[in-house]
Protein backbone atom coordinates (compact mmCIF):
# COMPACT_ATOMS: atom_id res chain seq x y z
CA UNK A 1 0.00 0.00 0.00
CA UNK A 2 2.75 2.17 0.69
CA UNK A 3 4.25 2.13 -2.94
CA UNK A 4 0.97 2.78 -3.95
CA UNK A 5 0.66 6.43 -1.65
CA UNK A 6 3.90 6.86 -2.94
CA UNK A 7 3.23 6.33 -6.65
CA UNK A 8 -0.34 8.29 -6.04
CA UNK A 9 2.22 11.06 -4.45
CA UNK A 10 4.66 11.44 -7.35
CA UNK A 11 1.81 11.53 -10.15
CA UNK A 12 -0.05 14.43 -8.23
CA UNK A 13 3.28 16.17 -8.31
CA UNK A 14 4.12 15.35 -12.15
CA UNK A 15 0.41 16.67 -12.68
CA UNK A 16 0.23 19.75 -10.72
CA UNK A 17 4.18 20.90 -12.47
CA UNK A 18 2.46 20.08 -15.78
CA UNK A 19 0.38 22.70 -15.08
CA UNK A 20 2.40 25.23 -14.19
CA UNK A 21 2.73 27.73 -17.62
CA UNK A 22 5.54 28.90 -19.07
CA UNK A 23 6.40 31.20 -21.93
CA UNK A 24 7.51 34.83 -22.65
CA UNK A 25 6.54 38.42 -22.28
CA UNK A 26 7.57 41.34 -25.06
CA UNK A 27 6.97 45.09 -24.96
CA UNK A 28 7.60 47.61 -27.72
CA UNK A 29 7.59 51.15 -26.81
CA UNK A 30 9.60 54.40 -27.28
CA UNK A 31 12.48 53.12 -24.72
CA UNK A 32 13.25 49.95 -27.28
CA UNK A 33 12.25 46.12 -27.37
CA UNK A 34 12.24 44.38 -23.70
CA UNK A 35 11.45 40.62 -23.76
CA UNK A 36 10.85 38.67 -20.43
CA UNK A 37 10.98 34.46 -20.10
CA UNK A 38 8.65 33.57 -17.57
CA UNK A 39 8.47 30.09 -15.62
CA UNK A 40 4.80 30.21 -13.46
CA UNK A 41 5.21 33.56 -11.25
CA UNK A 42 8.85 33.95 -11.60
CA UNK A 43 10.50 36.10 -14.88
CA UNK A 44 13.77 36.56 -16.12
CA UNK A 45 14.44 39.51 -18.16
CA UNK A 46 16.66 38.55 -21.56
CA UNK A 47 16.92 41.93 -23.59
CA UNK A 48 18.09 44.38 -23.49
CA UNK A 49 21.05 42.87 -22.02
CA UNK A 50 23.64 44.93 -19.50
CA UNK A 51 26.25 45.85 -21.51
CA UNK A 52 29.85 43.54 -20.54
CA UNK A 53 32.62 45.01 -18.84
CA UNK A 54 35.22 46.06 -21.45
CA UNK A 55 38.20 43.87 -20.93
CA UNK A 56 41.85 44.83 -20.57
CA UNK A 57 43.09 44.33 -24.09
CA UNK A 58 45.73 41.28 -24.41
CA UNK A 59 49.22 41.47 -26.16
CA UNK A 60 48.99 39.81 -29.62
CA UNK A 61 49.91 36.10 -30.13
CA UNK A 62 52.80 35.34 -32.86
CA UNK A 63 51.58 34.26 -35.53
CA UNK A 64 51.69 30.17 -35.94
CA UNK A 65 52.05 28.35 -39.27
CA UNK A 66 49.50 26.30 -40.71
CA UNK A 67 49.68 22.99 -41.30
CA UNK A 68 48.82 21.79 -44.92
CA UNK A 69 44.73 19.82 -44.19
CA UNK A 70 44.72 16.62 -45.86
CA UNK A 71 41.79 16.39 -48.43
CA UNK A 72 39.31 14.05 -46.95
CA UNK A 73 37.99 11.77 -50.27
CA UNK A 74 34.67 13.18 -51.40
CA UNK A 75 31.51 11.65 -50.46
CA UNK A 76 29.03 10.33 -53.65
CA UNK A 77 26.30 12.53 -54.06
CA UNK A 78 23.79 9.52 -54.60
CA UNK A 79 24.25 8.17 -51.14
CA UNK A 80 24.71 11.64 -49.59
CA UNK A 81 21.45 13.08 -50.74
CA UNK A 82 19.13 9.90 -50.85
CA UNK A 83 20.19 9.52 -47.36
CA UNK A 84 18.82 13.51 -46.61
CA UNK A 85 15.78 13.16 -48.80
CA UNK A 86 14.62 9.50 -46.94
CA UNK A 87 15.06 11.30 -43.56
CA UNK A 88 13.48 14.38 -44.44
CA UNK A 89 10.60 12.45 -45.26
CA UNK A 90 10.24 10.51 -42.40
CA UNK A 91 10.84 13.57 -40.15
CA UNK A 92 9.33 16.45 -41.37
CA UNK A 93 5.92 15.33 -41.20
CA UNK A 94 6.29 14.66 -37.71
CA UNK A 95 7.67 18.51 -37.10
CA UNK A 96 5.41 19.94 -38.83
CA UNK A 97 2.37 17.90 -36.51
CA UNK A 98 4.58 18.91 -33.23
CA UNK A 99 4.78 22.26 -34.45
CA UNK A 100 0.84 22.47 -34.89
CA UNK A 101 0.43 21.07 -31.58
CA UNK A 102 2.28 23.70 -29.66
CA UNK A 103 0.92 26.26 -31.76
CA UNK A 104 -2.64 25.16 -30.47
CA UNK A 105 -1.29 24.57 -26.96
CA UNK A 106 -0.02 28.23 -27.20
CA UNK A 107 -2.31 30.85 -25.00
CA UNK A 108 -2.13 34.67 -25.50
CA UNK A 109 -2.32 35.82 -22.01
CA UNK A 110 -2.10 39.67 -22.56
CA UNK A 111 -2.36 40.97 -26.09
CA UNK A 112 -1.92 45.04 -26.30
CA UNK A 113 -1.55 47.76 -29.61
CA UNK A 114 -2.16 50.92 -29.66
CA UNK A 115 -1.18 53.51 -32.02
CA UNK A 116 -1.07 57.36 -31.49
CA UNK A 117 -1.76 59.34 -34.31
CA UNK A 118 -0.50 62.94 -34.17
CA UNK A 119 0.17 66.40 -36.39
CA UNK A 120 -0.32 70.03 -35.30
CA UNK A 121 -2.32 69.97 -38.84
CA UNK A 122 -6.07 68.62 -37.77
CA UNK A 123 -6.39 67.47 -41.54
CA UNK A 124 -3.18 65.62 -41.43
CA UNK A 125 -3.88 64.37 -37.88
CA UNK A 126 -7.58 63.05 -39.44
CA UNK A 127 -5.72 61.47 -41.98
CA UNK A 128 -3.15 59.67 -40.23
CA UNK A 129 -5.86 58.50 -37.45
CA UNK A 130 -7.88 56.47 -40.42
CA UNK A 131 -4.76 54.94 -41.65
CA UNK A 132 -4.13 53.97 -38.11
CA UNK A 133 -7.75 52.32 -37.93
CA UNK A 134 -6.97 50.22 -41.12
CA UNK A 135 -3.67 49.31 -40.30
CA UNK A 136 -4.47 48.24 -36.72
CA UNK A 137 -7.59 46.63 -37.45
CA UNK A 138 -5.56 44.67 -40.63
CA UNK A 139 -2.79 43.60 -37.31
CA UNK A 140 -5.19 42.99 -34.98
CA UNK A 141 -8.06 40.06 -36.33
CA UNK A 142 -5.19 37.91 -38.08
CA UNK A 143 -3.70 37.58 -34.21
CA UNK A 144 -6.82 36.86 -32.55
CA UNK A 145 -8.10 33.74 -35.33
CA UNK A 146 -4.73 32.64 -35.05
CA UNK A 147 -4.04 32.49 -31.18
CA UNK A 148 -6.74 32.00 -28.35
CA UNK A 149 -6.30 35.42 -26.43
CA UNK A 150 -7.21 36.01 -22.77
CA UNK A 151 -6.75 39.30 -22.12
CA UNK A 152 -6.66 41.53 -25.22
CA UNK A 153 -6.67 45.55 -26.48
CA UNK A 154 -6.63 47.57 -29.31
CA UNK A 155 -7.30 51.36 -29.38
CA UNK A 156 -6.01 54.30 -31.74
CA UNK A 157 -5.19 57.59 -29.82
CA UNK A 158 -5.16 60.91 -31.62
CA UNK A 159 -2.48 63.50 -29.96
CA UNK A 160 -1.99 66.67 -31.61
CA UNK A 161 1.50 66.97 -30.04
CA UNK A 162 2.93 63.23 -31.32
CA UNK A 163 5.30 63.68 -34.23
CA UNK A 164 3.73 61.20 -36.22
CA UNK A 165 2.12 57.82 -35.83
CA UNK A 166 3.91 55.59 -32.78
CA UNK A 167 3.35 52.18 -31.97
CA UNK A 168 3.10 50.49 -28.64
CA UNK A 169 2.43 46.80 -28.32
CA UNK A 170 2.66 44.46 -25.76
CA UNK A 171 2.38 40.77 -25.57
CA UNK A 172 2.77 37.91 -23.26
CA UNK A 173 2.27 33.90 -24.37
CA UNK A 174 2.11 31.10 -22.07
CA UNK A 175 1.87 27.05 -22.88
CA UNK A 176 1.85 24.55 -20.18
CA UNK A 177 5.01 22.09 -19.45
CA UNK A 178 2.66 19.62 -19.28
CA UNK A 179 1.83 20.32 -23.16
CA UNK A 180 5.36 20.60 -23.91
CA UNK A 181 6.49 17.22 -22.52
CA UNK A 182 3.10 15.61 -23.72
CA UNK A 183 4.43 16.71 -27.61
CA UNK A 184 8.06 16.18 -27.18
CA UNK A 185 7.63 13.06 -26.44
CA UNK A 186 4.99 12.27 -29.18
CA UNK A 187 7.54 13.65 -31.69
CA UNK A 188 10.52 12.34 -30.08
CA UNK A 189 8.78 8.58 -30.54
CA UNK A 190 7.57 9.14 -33.77
CA UNK A 191 11.04 10.65 -35.45
CA UNK A 192 12.63 7.44 -33.88
CA UNK A 193 10.63 5.42 -35.67
CA UNK A 194 10.58 7.07 -38.59
CA UNK A 195 14.62 7.01 -38.45
CA UNK A 196 14.80 3.49 -38.54
CA UNK A 197 12.32 3.03 -41.30
CA UNK A 198 14.13 5.30 -43.41
CA UNK A 199 17.53 3.43 -42.32
CA UNK A 200 15.96 0.42 -43.48
CA UNK A 201 14.67 1.78 -46.79
CA UNK A 202 18.48 3.04 -47.16
CA UNK A 203 19.93 -0.51 -46.40
CA UNK A 204 17.54 -2.26 -48.91
CA UNK A 205 18.19 0.33 -51.38
CA UNK A 206 21.34 -0.35 -50.88
CA UNK A 207 21.61 -4.03 -51.00
CA UNK A 208 19.53 -3.40 -54.33
CA UNK A 209 22.25 -1.33 -56.57
CA UNK A 210 24.87 -3.93 -55.28
CA UNK A 211 23.04 -6.82 -56.57
CA UNK A 212 22.41 -4.92 -60.03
Amino acid sequence: MRALHILAVVLLVLLLIGQVRMGSRARFNAGGFFLWVRLGKFRIKILPMKPKKEEAPSKPKPPQKKRPKKEKPPTPLPEKAGGALEYARALLPVALKAAGGMLRGVRVDVLELELTAGSPDPADAAMLYGQANAALGALWHPLTRAFRVKDGAARVKLDFNAPGMTVYGTAELSIKIGTVVWIGLWAGFKALFGVLAARKRLKIKRRQRKAA
